[in-house]
């Protein structure tokens, strides 16, 4: 990824391009690639953190994958969609969800709430946005907070927090260079970055990854791969 393409990414959404092709666009291979990346690093007994889990797609994978040796930590902090996650995941005691929200701070903030189906939040930006929609308050961590409290390593990361990807690994910068941490996936939404004033966000999470040791690797044209270097 380099300029260029951000660039080229943004001009493409402001024409419509983006739109039209994610209309016309076979939709279901959309993460196919993300996905099977995640499952071939997975391995029996891991520690698995889920950022963003949403209602548990992932997080059931995961917990199915790792198995009772191992661990799940999925954060979702939307209270509807973590009742939601809670039934889908309630067969795995293996499974520990947290209505937290991962960031660069330890607090709390709000949730705005997207649409009329609520299924989708995203935390309010530190400069007080508002917003003619609802919001819930959140709890907010630093991941390396939580990681401290929890005593626990995880050897793979999935985060999908839309459009906060940037804080969410800031706030974990000392896991991210913990060797037993294999590595680190990504979905990257270059709109909602752009909206927030943060365009050049993917390089600068791409460099976070490298100084901590992991190999970036876009497996698509949203989804970075990170593993590391020793692994």
């Amino acid at each position: 990824m380099n300029k260029a393409i951000i660039k080229a990414r943004s001009i493409a959404r402001r024409i419509g391009l983006t739109r039209l092709y994610y209309r016309f666009a076979p939709q279901h291979g959309y993460e196919e690639k993300f996905h099977d990346a995640i499952s071939s690093e997975l391995r029996a007994g891991d520690v698995v953190w889920d950022v963003g889990a949403n209602i548990g797609v992932y997080t059931r994978m995961f917990a199915e994958r790792a198995g009772n040796t191992g661990r799940v930590f999925a954060f979702e902090p939307m209270p509807d969609i973590f009742l939601t996650l809670c039934g889908q995941t309630f067969n795995y005691p293996w499974v520990q969800n947290e209505k937290i929200a991962l960031s660069d701070f330890d607090g709390s903030s709000r949730m705005l709430v997207e649409g009329e189906s609520q299924t989708i939040g995203r935390l309010e930006t530190f400069e007080g946005e508002t917003t003619t929609g609802t919001s819930v308050d959140a709890k907010v961590m630093r991941g390396d907070s939580y990681w401290t409290t929890s005593g626990m390593t995880p050897n793979l990361v999935k985060i999908d927090v839309e459009g906060f990807e940037q804080e969410v690994l800031a706030g974990m910068a000392g896991l991210l260079a913990a060797p037993e941490l294999r590595a680190v996936f990504v979905e990257v939404h270059f709109g909602m970055l752009e909206s927030r004033g943060h365009l050049e966000a993917p390089l600068r999470i791409e460099n976070l990854l490298r100084s901590k040791g992991l190999i970036p690797k876009w497996v698509d044209a949203s989804h970075i791969a990170a593993r590391r270097r020793s692994a």
